[in-house]
């Protein structure tokens, strides 16, 4: 019996939203809540991983190892949403509105990622369109954070900025791999 793979896929997807919206929420104010919520955000998509790969055993050829990519993307992207996260609270750093502002971008691309999980045609093209532009502005912001990092005098901030803004970076890598494999033979 072949199981329904789309469910899984969307939940990973708005896994990854909460994710990124805990990271956001972290960087900008600290609070525990963002802290709770991004370590539930990364039990709930091992939750969905091992479903999306159950359903998978069912599928056969391109599609099978689409599903795969996806789900193991998908699947990156929060575990690095969730570890920058975990890594600030545990070096203790500073509220980062340069850091917030590159999870916004992260959320915002996942938000288009799930949109485009949900609908197929003209409608996923766009949503994937935009959920990579807004990875790859996460990117860029990344970059432009260790960039600065690695200009500043002060050394333990600037390494501790940098390993963060480089697990976002990972993040917001895997979105764009997640797009790739939704764009593959899952749009077919």
């Amino acid at each position: 019996m072949r199981k329904n793979t789309s469910d899984p896929l969307r939940g990973q997807a708005q896994t990854l939203v909460a994710a990124a919206d805990a990271a956001a929420g972290w960087f900008r104010a600290q609070t525990p809540s963002a802290l709770s919520a991004a370590r539930t955000a990364r039990l709930r998509c091992r939750g969905w991983r091992q479903e999306a790969v159950a359903a998978a055993r069912t599928r056969r050829g391109p599609v099978k190892a689409d599903i795969s990519d996806l789900s193991f993307s998908l699947r990156e992207a929060v575990e690095h949403a969730v570890a920058a996260v975990c890594e600030a609270a545990r070096l203790e750093t500073p509220p980062d509105a340069d850091l917030a502002d590159a999870a916004g971008d992260l959320g915002l691309s996942a938000r288009a990622l799930a949109r485009a999980a949900s609908v197929k045609g003209e409608p996923r093209a766009e949503a994937l369109v935009e959920s990579k532009r807004h990875a790859s502005e996460a990117g860029r912001r990344c970059r432009a954070v260790r960039a600065e990092a690695n200009g500043s005098h002060l050394i333990i901030e600037s390494i501790k900025r940098s390993e963060i803004a480089g697990l976002l970076s990972s993040a917001a890598e895997a979105v764009q791999q997640a797009c790739d494999a939704l764009a593959g033979s899952l749009s077919e």
